[in-house]
């Protein structure tokens, strides 16, 4: 039987119960409690995904409030996953949330391999590497996002693919880091919001998965592209870009 919080989700063409039941099964580790994270992980806890995972090392600063809205001004100082721990289980006290390690490439495949599901929301491309190849080691699909300023990409790497494919070394635009170029809170709320929605369609295996596509949102221009991608046979640089169109180190 379908709990009366779990009506709306049920009542969706191709989920029902027994998405329901998938959704209760699934254990989803989200890397990165900021920006991102924080959307990524209230509506995963809302839609009921049994099992949570969140990593992330660093604690609470002020400057965090105007876009990571899982915390508080009451938990400044505070470790940001055991604070989003606190906000995911009052939304939803039914569910499994653990606190996990920093995710590092090759030191972390226990970690990774106990969930079906990763969701990168971390806010550095070092970070976005080791998550990567450690699923592809492991043989996890996880989904992953980057945001800076007003514009966020988003892909789905399984089946071989990772983010190596579309970024075999990381992007190098000095002008366009955070510092410079800061970041509108409400597009962590979009950006983060399509890595959650990806995440329950490959849960409850409803819809079109963005494997091999790169989703491309310019939220100040209002425009929204989908690039596809194959993975490289050969090892290839970033490309020169204009700022414009670059994907620089992103912010949380």
């Amino acid at each position: 039987m379908v709990a009366q919080r779990d009506i709306m989700t049920a009542r969706i063409p191709g989920i029902g119960e027994s998405g329901i039941e998938k959704i209760r099964a699934a254990k989803v580790l989200v890397v990165g409690a900021g920006g991102l994270g924080s959307p990524v992980l209230a509506y995963l806890a809302a839609a009921g995904i049994g099992t949570i995972g969140i990593s992330d090392p660093d604690n609470l600063e002020e400057s965090n409030l105007q876009r990571q809205v899982i915390h508080g001004v009451a938990r400044l100082g505070m470790n940001k996953a055991e604070s989003a721990k606190i906000t995911v289980l009052a939304l939803n006290p039914d569910i499994q949330v653990n606190i996990e390690p920093k995710i590092i490439d090759g030191q972390s495949d226990e970690t990774v391999a106990a969930y079906d599901f990763v969701v990168d929301a971390t806010d550095n491309f070092t970070a976005k590497y080791a998550i990567s190849d450690t699923c592809a080691r492991v043989g996890r699909p996880h989904m992953w996002g980057t945001l800076v300023s007003m514009s966020f990409q988003a892909s789905l790497f399984t089946d071989g693919l990772t983010l190596r494919d579309i970024y075999p070394e990381p992007p190098t635009v000095e002008t366009m880091s955070s510092k410079t170029v800061g970041v509108l809170g409400a597009v962590c709320g979009q950006g983060g919001s399509v890595l959650a929605t990806e995440c329950l369609k490959w849960v409850t295996g409803v819809g079109e998965p963005l494997i091999g596509r790169l989703l491309i949102v310019d939220t100040a221009a209002g425009r929204w592209n989908v690039v596809p991608f194959r993975p490289r046979t050969t090892p290839a640089k970033v490309p020169s870009v204009t700022p414009a169109e670059a994907t620089p180190e992103p912010i949380e």
